[in-house]
Formats: structure tokens, C-alpha cells, sequence
């Protein structure tokens, strides 16, 4: 034999070598009920899809009619179908959470709602439905609140603990997920824009606050994106406008006996010149 085909022998030899050593693989068993969080947030021609276990939602532009909004985290199904219904256990993971259950008697600050006792995945279904209400209070105009689920194992599921956040399986850039939690993040965080200075706001509106900005905008149909560019909505040969309207939308409420209260707790007042007169205030209930 020669060296080229001693060379040749030896790879062979030494692949059929590779093919005869044993892997332990974990493989999946049918029988098997496994529950995690998925949200997909993105889908693509070709079949690739991304999944992520959060979400974010800001009340900011939102009408303040809106006192509360809904969202759902979705839990998978990895297993069979059952013909009965399966009870699934949700808890709040208190270290990763900053809200407070709300309760209109003891605790009317708190930021969320939501049944525990009623979530399951239905029966000949593959997945379940969290559903949360998160309330509109004071505490995300200051800060951005989480609530984050946590799946726990019972007597029907296991958990998935942990799963790529894309399909495409040579995506290397795909993160790892957290399979047992969903985070919700919540706010409604407002800062003073530009175009405040630019059109002296504070001599038809007075002093910026996150209060004041919220019912003028409401009230005139402001977005937020009015006060970033000059729209031709918010210009300063318009001001003397508003405030003539907001003087008279101010003085109305308080002549019925409701007026409008600022950021400290006071009377809403404007600049001398569009002044609201609140001194026969009789306040109903």
C-alpha cells in the first residue's frame, strides 16, 4: 500500500470511528405536557418567525377616557391534546414585579387585575390565555411598571424552561428565552417638549407640568408629535386662541361645581391675563 493510500485508509478509519461513537440526545417524549410563554412579534416570507415573552404599552396620547387597558401573554401547549379541560398556575414573580394588585377599597393606586383562579388551557386546545387589566394611576406617569408572570408545574404541565427566540435554526444571533415568565411593562411617562419654549407657552397655559399637559391636550386634540414639529397646529399666533378657550372650558367646570385640579392638588389656574375665577366654587359630588 502506498503513502496516498495508507493516508486515504487511515480517514476512513478514523471517520468510521467518529460514526460509532455514542451521543446522548434528549428526545422528546409525546406524553410529555410542557407550558411556556409566547408571543410572536414578527413573521417573514420565507417562514422565519420571532418570539418574545414581554411586552410594552405607554398611555401616553391616549384619550383619558381610557382609565384601564387588556393585554394577554399567550401559553403554548408542547404535548397532546386532551378532550378536558386543564387548569394551568400562574403566579406573580414579586421580586421582578413593582405594581400592586388593584382593589377599588384598599389599594385604588394599584396598577393591575386579573382572575388566577380561571386560566387553563380548554380541551383539543394547544394553548391558554392570560389575560391582564392594567389601571391608569399616578404611579406610571413617574416610573415604568413591570408585572411579571410566572408558570409554575402542576398536576397536568411541566414547564419549558427555556427556548430559542426565533425558527430559523442556524440564526445565530437568537437569544435564549425564558420559557416560565411574561413581563409586562407599563407606563405613561411625560416630558416637557420643545416646542413649549418656543411658543411661550407658559404665558397662555402657565407652568409645565405633566398634569396641565395631559388636559390640554385632550381638550385641544393635541398627539405628542404636534408639540415635537412645527405643524402649524401649535404656533405661537395661535396661543392667545387656546388660552381663551382653556379659560372658558376651565371657568365652565368650576361654575358647575367640578372644576379641574392641577398637579399639587390646587385649582387649575392660567396666566392673569385668561384667569378663571373660582371663588363661588360650590363642588358637587
Amino acid at each position: 500500500m502506498n503513502r496516498i493510500n495508507k493516508w486515504i485508509w487511515a480517514v476512513i478509519m478514523a471517520g468510521a470511528c467518529m460514526a460509532c461513537q455514542k451521543e446522548e440526545v434528549g428526545l422528546y417524549d409525546r406524553k410529555d405536557s410542557k407550558i411556556y410563554f409566547q408571543t410572536q412579534y414578527f413573521s417573514g416570507n420565507n417562514g422565519a418567525e420571532g418570539y418574545t415573552t414581554s411586552t410594552n404599552f405607554s398611555f401616553v396620547d391616549y384619550n383619558a377616557v381610557y382609565t384601564s387597558v387588556v393585554f394577554n401573554a399567550k401559553v403554548k401547549l408542547l404535548g397532546e391534546l386532551k378532550d378536558y379541560d386543564r387548569a394551568l398556575k400562574v403566579v406573580v414573580d414579586e421580586e421582578r414585579t413593582t405594581m400592586t394588585p388593584y382593589d377599588a377599597e384598599t389599594n385604588p393606586e394599584g396598577g393591575y387585575v386579573m382572575d388566577f383562579d380561571t386560566l387553563k388551557i380548554k380541551a383539543w386546545a394547544n394553548e391558554g390565555i392570560v389575560g391582564v387589566r392594567f389601571m391608569r394611576n399616578a404611579s406610571i406617569k413617574k416610573q415604568e411598571d413591570t408585572l411579571v408572570l410566572k408558570l409554575v408545574a402542576n398536576e397536568h404541565f411541566d414547564l419549558l424552561d427555556e427556548y430559542k427566540s426565533s425558527n430559523v435554526w442556524n440564526n445565530t444571533t437568537a437569544d435564549t428565552i425564558d420559557g416560565t415568565r411574561f413581563t409586562f411593562r407599563i407606563s405613561e411617562i411625560y416630558t416637557q417638549p420643545n416646542r413649549w419654549n418656543e411658543v411661550q407657552a407658559d404665558n397662555y397655559f402657565g407652568k409645565w407640568n405633566p398634569t396641565r399637559y395631559v388636559f390640554i391636550n385632550g381638550l385641544f386634540g393635541f398627539k405628542t408629535d404636534d408639540w415635537k414639529w412645527a405643524t402649524g397646529k401649535i404656533s405661537k399666533g395661535r396661543m392667545s386662541f387656546y388660552a381663551r378657550e382653556l379659560q372658558k372650558e376651565l371657568q365652565q367646570r368650576a361654575d358647575d361645581g367640578k372644576p379641574v385640579y392641577d398637579e399639587d392638588g390646587s385649582y387649575m389656574q392660567l396666566p392673569e391675563a385668561y384667569r378663571v375665577d373660582y371663588s363661588n366654587v360650590v363642588l358637587k359630588p
